[in-house]
């Protein structure tokens, strides 16, 4: 089975990057697994990570993070340095829900194309208990993209361009093999503890255009029994 390379930027949210360790513990990839981990928070996040055939490497870049600060970009190119021309990446952010076949399905996704992603985003507000599945059909998020050869280089170019969203710009500016794949295999997860992020899902106004799950049952719909890690 090829190898993978994950790539992720975090740093303040203790609670969630536990998260993003269960999940990824969970995924039935059988393959050798790189997970580049850039974390530029002031504490460094536990590590309590540990499966045979995955490496991890963990990038502490400098300076670190402080309030209001927007460092996705430099941290991703924190990480992209590190990552070989001829690797399969995929972006695993730590915040988000990540179903037991992600990999999986992403890996023989990028066997067919240089940019995959999954559409139709679903974003879960765990602080308003709103959610909202967007509509979004020729591109994906970037929680839910991987890149190989020159989508990778592509990849680096635009963190190095003036733009929050790295995702959109990606999308539609590459032109070669792209795979768009269904399913809701990755949950945007917003509101936990700790440092907030910058997408819509993190946004005051996000109940506006979104509806409301008091109860949790969208969310058990969505992810099953893993929705109980937020619930509680």
């Amino acid at each position: 089975m090829p190898s993978l390379t994950l790539l992720t930027p975090t740093g303040g949210r203790p609670q969630a990057w536990a998260l993003c360790q269960r999940w990824m513990a969970a995924q039935d990839y059988a393959g050798p697994v790189r997970w580049l981990i850039v974390d530029d928070g002031e504490a460094e996040q536990p590590v309590t990570f540990d499966r045979d055939g995955w490496r991890l490497e963990i990038i502490r870049p400098e300076p670190r993070w402080q309030p209001g600060q927007n460092t996705q970009a430099r941290n991703l190119l924190a990480g992209l340095a590190q990552v070989e021309p001829d690797s399969r990446l995929l972006i695993i952010e730590d915040d988000d829900h990540y179903a037991p076949d992600w990999l999986s399905t992403a890996s023989a996704a990028l066997s067919a194309g240089e940019l995959i992603g999954e559409t139709r985003a679903r974003y879960y507000n765990l602080t308003t208990r709103y959610w909202r599945e967007h509509g979004n059909e020729h591109h994906a998020s970037l929680c839910a993209t991987g890149v190989s050869g020159p989508a990778l280089r592509m990849l680096h170019d635009c963190c190095l361009l003036p733009t929050r969203f790295i995702d959109l710009t990606l999308w539609r500016n590459y032109r070669g093999r792209r795979q768009l794949l269904s399913g809701h295999r990755v949950t945007g997860m917003k509101g936990l503890p700790g440092r907030a992020g910058i997408g819509i899902g993190h946004a005051q106004d996000f109940v506006r255009g979104s509806r409301p799950d008091p109860q949790g049952a969208v969310l058990r719909g969505w992810i099953g029994g893993d929705a109980e890690a937020y619930l509680a």
